[in-house]
């Protein structure tokens, strides 16, 4: 995917001395480069938008002639597709937050203002924005073939349906460089997640399309801001609520790409528990994909092996007592005893 040399920023602030550090540090960037449009009023940012299109817009929700939710709304709105980043002050983080649930695309705290953490957060809207129009055109394309070729249905389809994938695998990695201290999660997930499949027998079909859905099962942390994903310190409730939104948001992003496997539903539950006690649907038992529960006995014994921004690695016994002692409670009985019997064996290693 080629980068574009010039990239449209429009910024609605009616703070002049915040637009011209915004802009300042816009053009500290090395790369790429931004072209930059700065307006205090919503009605000039709604005549800019009417003449122009812009790659990014940030958001001020308090103008002299807007405030609150409503500012938003107006110029999401106009807006439509272009991806939308609040700026805000700590007092009115969960507006933002409402935002976001709205389609923002992330929100920055005034107060907590860092260039590395402002560029990050800028550069990662614009390729995700990216990300998604390639997915979207990929889809209107499989669509478009599936129509107009049906003599060579299947081998179009399993071409674009690899094309999709790339294009997933490449989201995945974006999502990797937004939290550094996840990155390698989903892989090495996907190669544990793969094993405990072989070990319990299930299909080579099977198998595969778990180790997709493995790949992406964080795709829907896309949608979660840059500040909640690297916060080294314990997040409040309503930074668990969109944590927790992340296996829905996944959901929306796969559901309508016709993979061979159920790849949309496995992301959405892999934060099912078999007592009920998971989310976001509170499913327990057989009502939870088998794919979906190896999955979660995966992401625990990963989660817990690693390194996180706010903890070190606890390591793997751990992980295999916390399985152990919830085999058959919350965790699968038979995920649990493969994935305990690979790890203690020394069979599988993450790589």
């Amino acid at each position: 995917m080629m980068e574009r040399e010039n990239i449209k920023v429009l910024l609605i602030e009616d703070d002049q001395s915040a637009a011209d550090l915004y802009q300042k540090m816009l053009k500290m960037a090395e790369k790429p480069s931004f072209e930059f449009r700065w307006v205090d009023t919503l009605a000039k940012a709604r005549e800019y938008e009417k003449g122009e299109t812009f790659d990014l817009i940030l958001l001020d929700l308090l103008l002299p002639d807007s405030c609150g939710f409503d500012t938003f709304a107006k110029v999401k709105e106009q807006a439509q597709d272009t991806p939308i980043i609040i700026l805000t002050g700590s007092d009115d983080e969960a507006l933002a937050i409402r935002t976001l649930k709205e389609g923002a695309q992330d929100y920055i705290i005034k107060e907590q203002l860092e260039y590395r953490m402002f560029l990050r957060t800028v550069n990662y809207a614009i390729e995700r924005s990216r990300i998604h129009n390639d997915l979207r055109d990929a889809k209107n394309d499989l669509e478009a073939k599936v129509k107009e070729r049906t003599s060579e249905l299947q081998t179009e389809k399993e071409k674009l349906q690899r094309i999709l994938v790339e294009t997933i695998d490449a989201l995945t990695f974006a999502l990797e460089k937004r939290d550094p201290y996840t990155a390698g999660h989903q892989r090495r997930v996907a190669q544990l997640s793969a094993a405990i499949a072989k070990y319990t027998e299930l299909s080579e079909n099977e198998i595969n399309g778990l180790y997709l859905a493995s790949l992406v099962h964080d795709i829907g942390k896309i949608g979660v801001p840059v500040e909640i994903l690297v916060k080294p310190t314990r997040l409040n409730e309503n930074e668990i609520a969109l944590i927790h939104d992340h296996s829905e948001i996944g959901y929306g992003i796969l559901k309508d790409i016709e993979f061979s496997w159920p790849i949309a539903q496995i992301v959405l539950q892999h934060h099912e528990k078999i007592d009920g006690s998971g989310y976001p649907q509170g499913l327990s038992g057989d009502a939870i994909l088998l794919e979906s529960k190896i999955l979660c006995v995966a992401d625990v014994a990963e989660a817990m092996y690693s390194n996180r921004q706010y903890r070190p690695a606890i390591g793997i016994d751990s992980a295999l007592e916390e399985l152990s002692n919830n085999k058959g409670i919350i965790y699968e009985p038979i995920a649990v005893e493969a994935c305990v019997e690979l790890l203690t064996k020394k069979s599988f290693k993450f790589e």
